[in-house]
């Protein structure tokens, strides 16, 4: 039998943990899309939306940072092609937005797809297949070698990333990955720059007016 500190202790991190995600919901992030590169592209494509990515160095290389939830899909896929990817700038546009939630499908605890096992019951941000019906919507880009990027069309901008490091932390992978290229395929951005596709309180935003100082 659990001792009524135990109970209590329990319910304490439950709180805790509920806390978290209501504060949370008050913190707006950029919305990006990763695209796993692949070697074989006639396969089953993997990718998924993320609000952690932010930058980490400029020298002596160009580094990004962000986390994937485990077990993972993707992760499972860059690990076996050397952490090739895509991470996408969106522009706050309808399709984007579309897109966004497109990649941040799916719930971790059904068993078909994984062993593991999870306790905190959250939804988990991935899609196993997030390209079905996007045919048209992408092109793939070949990164060396023997894979392939799978690049979306509707976005602003692309960091083509390699891995760098991988930090496994509890139930989420921190990947470092190291910039080597950036696509501006949209001319419409090049001389007004959209600030991305935000994601706060739920929902995605964009950029709003200037504040004065």
């Amino acid at each position: 039998m659990r001792s009524t500190t135990s109970l209590f202790q329990s319910a304490l991190r439950s709180d805790l943990g509920s806390s978290f995600r209501t504060a949370m919901t008050r913190v707006s992030s950029q919305a990006m899309i990763l695209t796993a590169g692949s070697k074989s592209p006639s396969t089953e494509l993997h990718g998924m939306t993320l609000s952690s990515v932010c930058s980490l160095s400029v020298h002596p290389n160009p580094l990004l940072l962000f986390n994937l939830h485990l077990p993972s899909y993707t992760s499972k896929t860059l690990h076996e092609n050397n952490g090739m990817l895509g991470l996408h700038l969106m522009p706050p546009t309808k399709q984007a937005v579309t897109l966004g939630r497109k990649f941040a499908g799916g719930v971790k605890r059904d068993p078909s797809h994984f062993d593991a096992e999870n306790e905190d019951g959250e939804l988990f941000h991935e899609m196993t297949t997030p390209f079905s019906g996007l045919q048209g919507s992408y092109s793939m880009h070949y990164a060396g070698d023997g894979v392939s990027v799978p690049i979306l069309n509707e976005l602003e901008a692309v960091f083509l990333c390699t891995k760098h490091r991988v930090f496994e932390v509890e139930n989420h992978e921190l990947w470092v990955v190291k910039v080597n290229d950036i696509l501006f395929p949209n001319k419409r951005y090049d001389s007004a720059p959209s600030g991305g596709l935000l994601y706060y309180h739920r929902g995605f935003h964009q950029v709003g007016e200037l504040l004065l100082e």
